[in-house]
């Protein structure tokens, strides 16, 4: 047969080839099998990704074995009703500050209200007056010591304010009810009134929260107990938490607290059943410009082409449209973003798309952190964390119809964003306004400062006031940090939320600024939290008219510092 070995040997050919190349052909066999099997896994991986560690994750509960009132605060009715009567009693007070107020010293009959609110406080609060120290510092700023059994250890600081901010007269026929009724509404569960919901409801619930531990026989705790109360932070705090942070400052040193804690962000529903609580640990810049045109008066029958109002106006429009007022960027340390990655990761009403975006960002790259910065700068109520604010908030100019106003002002407020600082925003203000003098022939000042020469039409002088750099970025990591978010946890997830509901807690910003800002010196570990449900409706009243607080955010609020004491002292004594 053709091609065929016409012998028996042909048998043996296939054998020797294998016993030949045996070795080599098992090593092939072997890689191909490797090879296909990295394949497979690969596909197996592409289709179905493993998970990454998430970015928010739900955080352990930190149960305090000493809770004896805990339940009670939360769910008694007699409790409730006791509650809803102090702070009703304490919004009736009228507490108001205005944008300028004179020292205590000077003028004490302006804080006639003040005195009669501490002297509610002396009265409600017996066992807190009795047994805390208390001292007066600027006749109205209040300071009560819970003195601790460990000297050694660092004081731990809660803060609040007495102040309120002023009712609009203009606007009280639109209240629900009057502004300092205090008024409780049984169907609503809420209290009405200027300062129910900033921020008396936290100074109540921080008075009774330590008025009940006392009631419940906890004693003396190992750490000193701070609590700290301004009378204008509504005016940014020079008589009261100036005083009161220079106080503590002699008395105990700077970085001699082992944390503070005032008044900030609330715990928001995201979606339904999906709670998320964001302490601030940080806040912007602030600084207030006042731009004065000076020029001529005579009568306006006969008008140059741009009166100083008409400047102004020029101005207003060129600062509100500059580039720097829309120079919107993130950057991955803003401490946003641990609120929106908890809302990307556990809010099922948020779109694929928007998802992706928010976690996307962690990769750091150009193009992700470009991708959130048009993502925040289409929200209103995210984009002015990530910029510096410009903010015309008063104007004044002529006094009479047939008058040319001689000189005209107006103020910019701005909220200085976290990569920025108050000089760079200064710049950017003299230099538009620079480029605007010269257009219409104006001179310049600063500070007193000339920049650009007077002309015979005038000058426009520019001067600031309350300067504030951004805020030191308090540490969200390690064991101070673990006893707040820990208590948190434990506190709304086992005490105030429904079984099918969850809470995470994280990180936030806020464009306002606390009284904290005084107390930088005094504590790396700054918070700022209410602790309370606040929902949009609650938020969209701050400042404002109809002002409210539900009852159960504020009964939440005294759990939650009634733990937060116990907790830090039975977790946190180890300086």
């Amino acid at each position: 047969m053709i091609g065929l070995p016409d012998n028996d040997d042909w048998y043996s050919t296939p054998r020797s080839f294998v016993e030949k190349y045996k070795k080599p052909l098992l090593y092939a066999l072997a890689v191909i099998i490797t090879l296909g099997t990295i394949l497979i896994v690969f596909a197996i991986i592409h289709a179905h990704p493993s998970p990454r560690e998430p970015l928010c994750p739900k955080i352990e509960p930190l149960v305090p074995t000493f809770n004896r009132s805990i339940d009670t605060i939360l769910n008694d009715p007699t409790y409730k009703k006791q509650s809803i009567h102090r702070l009703s009693s304490a919004v009736k007070i009228p507490t108001v500050v205005q944008d300028n107020n004179p020292s205590p010293h000077d003028d004490p009959d302006f804080y006639y209200h003040f005195q009669e609110f501490q002297d509610f406080l002396k009265l409600t609060f017996p066992l807190v007056h009795s047994q805390l120290h208390l001292q007066k510092v600027n006749k109205f700023g209040l300071l009560y010591t819970w003195q601790g059994s460990n000297d050694t250890l660092a004081p731990l600081l809660l803060m609040s304010h007495q102040d309120v901010v002023p009712v609009n007269e203009a606007t009280l026929s639109e209240w629900e009810y009057p502004p300092f009724s205090g008024h409780y509404d049984p169907e609503t569960d809420f209290i009405w009134g200027r300062g129910s919901n900033d921020c008396k409801n936290l100074l109540i619930a921080q008075l009774e929260a330590i008025e009940q531990l006392l009631a419940d026989g906890y004693a003396a705790p190992e750490r000193t107990l701070l609590l700290s109360l301004g009378f204008d932070e509504e005016a940014s705090g020079n008589h009261g938490a100036k005083h009161l942070s220079e106080f503590i400052t002699n008395k105990y040193g700077n970085d001699s607290l082992y944390a503070i804690l005032d008044e900030g962000e609330g715990i928001v529903e995201v979606d339904k059943g999906i709670f998320v609580a964001a302490p601030v640990v940080t806040e912007k810049g602030y600084v207030d410009v006042i731009v004065t045109i000076n020029g001529h008066g005579g009568h306006s029958s006969i008008p140059p082409d741009h009166t100083t109002i008409g400047i102004a106006a020029q101005l207003i429009a060129a600062l509100e449209d500059s580039p720097a007022s829309k120079a919107f960027q993130f950057h991955d340390d803003n401490p946003v973003y641990g609120f929106l990655t908890c809302t990307a990761e556990h809010s099922e009403s948020i779109s694929k798309k928007s998802r992706n975006i928010i976690l996307n960002a962690i990769k750091k790259s150009k193009k992700t952190l470009q991708a959130l910065t048009d993502f925040l700068v289409n929200d209103s109520r995210l984009r002015d964390l990530i910029r510096t604010t410009t903010a015309i908030d008063k104007i004044q100019g002529g006094v009479k119809a047939n008058a040319l106003p001689e000189d005209t002002s107006f103020l910019i407020n701005h909220r200085v964003d976290l990569h920025s600082s108050v000089n760079k925003t200064l710049q950017s203000d003299i230099d538009l306004i620079k480029d605007i003098a010269k257009k219409f022939n104006y001179g310049v000042s600063f500070m007193g400062e000339t920049l650009l020469e007077e002309t015979e039409l005038g000058s426009i002088d520019i001067i600031f006031e309350r300067p504030l750099e951004p805020a030191p970025l308090s540490p969200h990591k390690g064991p101070v940090w673990d006893i707040l978010t820990g208590t948190i946890q434990d506190v709304f997830q086992n005490g105030v939320l429904d079984e099918d509901e969850d809470i995470y807690v994280t990180t936030s910003l806020f464009s306002g600024n606390t009284d904290t800002k005084y107390y930088w010196n005094l504590s790396k570990n700054i918070y700022r939290f209410n602790p309370s449900i606040i929902d949009e409706d609650l938020a969209k009243t701050l400042h404002s008219v109809n002002e409210h607080v539900d009852v159960p955010g504020h009964l939440s609020a005294v759990a939650f510092i009634y733990e937060y004491i116990v907790n830090v002292n039975q977790y946190g004594n180890s300086d």
